[in-house]
C-alpha cells in the first residue's frame, strides 16, 4: 500500500522537476583549479595574517607561522571546485545568452531597417503632415531636394552618399529662410522608428538657461537631436554673472569627446550664413560646424504667406 502511494509521488516530483538535479559536468581546467585553489588558500594566508598582527606577533613571526600551516587541510578543495565549476557554467549560459540577445537585436534592427525604408520616411511626413498639423504636404522644386536626403538620412539609405553626394559620417545643417517648411518637415518624421528624433528649440533652450543656468538634454529612446533655429537664440547668456553660450560649447564638446568623428545624429537649421555663425560663436564653430554636417540649403518664397 505504502509502496503504491510513493510511486505516483515520485512521478509528480519529477514532472515538477522537484527531484534532485543532473550533476553538472566537469568542465574546469587543470591551470583554472590551480589557479582557484591558489586564490582561497591566499585569502586565507590573509585572514591568517591580519589575526596574528591583533596578537602583536612581528612579521617575522607571522611569516613563521604560516610556513607552518598545512593550506591544503585548511581549505574544502572539493567544495571550492564545485563552486568554481557551477560558476563557470553560469558564465557560459551568461555569455551564451548575451550572444543570442546580441543576434536577436541585429535581426530586429535589420527588420526595422528594411521597414523603414526611404518611402516609409516619405509617406510618414505625409501623413503627419495631413492628420497631426492639419497640412497637406507641398512638394515642390524647392524643398524636393531637401525632402529627399532627409527621408534618405533617416532611413540609412545609400542612396544619401551615392547620389546625392553627402557622407553618413556627418549630421545635417539645414540652412535658408523662416517659413520655408524646414522644422515643420523634420516634425513630421520626429516620430519615425528607426531614428526617432528629439526636436529641441534653441531659444527655449536660452530661456531656461536664463532661469537655471544650464540645461540638460534627456534623450530618452530618440537616437537625432535636432536643434532649431540656431543663432536667433542670444548667443551668449548672462547667468548670476556667469557667461554661458550653449551652442558653442555644445558643438565644441560633442566634436572633442567623439572619437570617430562621426555626427549622423545630429541636424541644425539655422538662417545664418557661416559669417554670421563665426560672428555669433567663434571661429572654432565655424570651423567644426563645416566639418560636422551636410549642408542642405533650403530656397524659395515664404510658405506661410
Amino acid at each position: 500500500m505504502e509502496k503504491e502511494i510513493l510511486q505516483p509521488l515520485a512521478l509528480l516530483a519529477k514532472r515538477l522537476n522537484l527531484t534532485d538535479p543532473e550533476p553538472e559536468e566537469y568542465i574546469l581546467t587543470r591551470e583554472e583549479e590551480d589557479k582557484r585553489i591558489s586564490y582561497e588558500i591566499d585569502q586565507k594566508k590573509i585572514h591568517k595574517a591580519y589575526r596574528l598582527r591583533e596578537f602583536g606577533l612581528s612579521e617575522q613571526d607571522i611569516l613563521i607561522k604560516l610556513s607552518e600551516i598545512d593550506w591544503e587541510k585548511e581549505i574544502d578543495r572539493k567544495g571550492i571546485l564545485r563552486q568554481a565549476n557551477s560558476s563557470k557554467h553560469q558564465n557560459i549560459w551568461h555569455s551564451n545568452q548575451r550572444v543570442v540577445e546580441k543576434e536577436n537585436e541585429q535581426k530586429r534592427y535589420k527588420e526595422l531597417s528594411e521597414r523603414c525604408s526611404a518611402k516609409y520616411m516619405f509617406n510618414l511626413m505625409k501623413w503627419t503632415s495631413e492628420n497631426e498639423h492639419g497640412k497637406k504636404l507641398i512638394v515642390n522644386d524647392d524643398n524636393k531636394f531637401f525632402i529627399t536626403a532627409l527621408c534618405y538620412f533617416l532611413s540609412n539609405d545609400e542612396r544619401f552618399e551615392k547620389e546625392l553626394g553627402f557622407s553618413f559620417k556627418r549630421g545635417l545643417l539645414i540652412r535658408g529662410i523662416s517659413g520655408l517648411g524646414k522644422t515643420h518637415l523634420v516634425r513630421c518624421v520626429e516620430k519615425n522608428e528607426l531614428n526617432p528624433i528629439l526636436v529641441l528649440s534653441m531659444i527655449e533652450i536660452t530661456d531656461e538657461i536664463k532661469d537655471q543656468g544650464e540645461y540638460e538634454i534627456r534623450l530618452g529612446n530618440n537616437k537625432i537631436i535636432y536643434l532649431d533655429d540656431v543663432g536667433t537664440e542670444e548667443p551668449i547668456v548672462n547667468h548670476y554673472g556667469t557667461k554661458i553660450s550653449f551652442f558653442k560649447n555644445f558643438i565644441e564638446l560633442v566634436y572633442l569627446k567623439n572619437q570617430h568623428k562621426t555626427f549622423n545624429k545630429l541636424i541644425i537649421s539655422t538662417n545664418n550664413s557661416f559669417s554670421e555663425i563665426e560672428e555669433k560663436y567663434g571661429f572654432r564653430v565655424r570651423s567644426r560646424v563645416k566639418d560636422m554636417f551636410n549642408i542642405i540649403d533650403v530656397v524659395g518664397k515664404d510658405m506661410r504667406g
